[in-house]
């Protein structure tokens, strides 16, 4: 009868090691998400003490065109309007998770207000000082949705 608890005791630790797991994997992904909303509505708002903190200080952001800017270029992109996102809105959203680190892929139905286009993304978020960074963005126009 004690082999049979102790078993039992041993099975419930490692199905639940593997279900704790999966719940923090889940809320990491969360939190991911979660900051990628917010960069996006800052980037929309062009709240840029917002942004400044979601932008990993070694950012390296790369538009759909080949264009590419550093954390300050960025800034200053969407403080000039040079950009001006009317709405940036992610679906078919994946979250792989490595640690501190995030890679997420997906596509974006962008509209500047002159144009609207989808592109396909690929983002690297890392936790820096305990919170997301984007860290690089890469884009390339969707061509077939």
């Amino acid at each position: 009868m004690k082999s049979v608890k102790i078993i039992l005791l041993v099975l419930f630790i490692f199905c639940n090691k593997g279900f704790a797991q999966d719940v923090s994997l889940d809320i990491l992904k969360k939190e991911v998400l979660k900051s990628q909303a917010s960069r996006i509505s800052a980037m929309i708002d062009a709240d840029i003490n917002k942004l400044k903190n979601l932008l990993a200080d070694d950012l390296t952001y790369a538009h759909t065109t080949g264009w590419t800017e550093t954390k300050l270029g960025y800034l200053e992109t969407i403080k000039s309007k040079r950009i001006h996102y009317i709405s940036f809105v992610p679906r078919d959203v994946d979250v792989k998770i490595y640690g501190n680190t995030a890679i997420l892929s997906g596509k974006v139905d962008v509209n500047l207000g002159r144009t609207d286009f989808t592109i396909r993304f690929l983002e690297v978020q890392c936790k820096l000082d305990g919170i997301w960074k984007l860290t690089a963005w890469q884009s390339v126009l969707n061509k077939v949705d």
